[in-house]
């Protein structure tokens, strides 16, 4: 198949392009700290690791793959799920203080009636990933117009891949009253659902959901 040639993609001030995109085997950014509450499981060679915890809400491990990226868009879109996707390399330096600041207010934020969404998910697709045995995740970038490091990008309604909002704003990610004003109006803008399901009340708004139902 004929390789795809990719923009070059600016990080934090300077270009890369796609063939010049390594992961550095020891400085990648990870998504969870090595202590807390959050755990990680695998459910298949495909698929992301689910929080698996109870919360409302979902931590997702680093997309490294499309097929993971494209079977968590699915199933958060059958479970009225926001899905905030950060966009970004192992060599993201803001990625390190975005990254704990998403996943603490994705863990601690509570539903609201304002919201259409049932609960929130939120992941890194991590663009230089190194595993390229089920496609390139530059690929990914390019089909989804990302050009900068970092872009974060909502994803939700019943069309999985609709996109709600886009951040490329470093100040405004790395702002924790700012961003937390972002989910409460990324929240608000879902479909609603047959039966309810908005700010988590019934149907699909908790861990007894799809996600939680399949996977357990």
């Amino acid at each position: 198949m004929k390789p795809v040639t990719a923009r070059p993609i600016r990080v934090v001030g300077w270009s890369l392009s796609k063939n010049a995109l390594r992961a550095p085997a020891q400085t990648q950014c990870s998504l969870f700290p090595k202590s807390g509450r959050t755990e990680r499981r695998s459910f298949s060679s495909f698929a992301p690791f689910l929080q698996q915890s109870g919360a409302r809400n979902q931590i997702l491990a680093a997309f490294r793959t499309p097929p993971q990226f494209h079977d968590a868009l699915r199933l958060c879109s059958a479970n009225n799920t926001l899905l905030l996707s950060l966009f970004t390399t192992s060599t993201c330096t803001p990625c390190r203080v975005i990254t704990p600041l998403l996943t603490s207010l994705v863990e601690t934020r509570p539903p609201s009636p304002a919201d259409k969404y049932a609960a929130l998910a939120f992941a890194e697709v991590q663009l230089d990933s190194p595993d390229r045995s089920n496609g390139s995740m530059m690929d990914l970038g390019v089909e989804y117009g990302v050009t900068s490091m970092p872009t974060l990008i909502g994803f939700g309604g019943r069309r999985a891949e609709k996109v709600t909002d886009r951040v490329v704003d470093t100040r405004l990610l790395s702002n924790e009253a700012s961003l937390a004003a972002w989910l409460d109006e990324q929240m608000g803008k879902g479909d609603r659902f047959p039966g309810g399901g908005g700010g988590g009340q019934n149907g699909t708004g908790s861990t007894g959901g799809l996600l939680s139902r399949i996977f357990g």
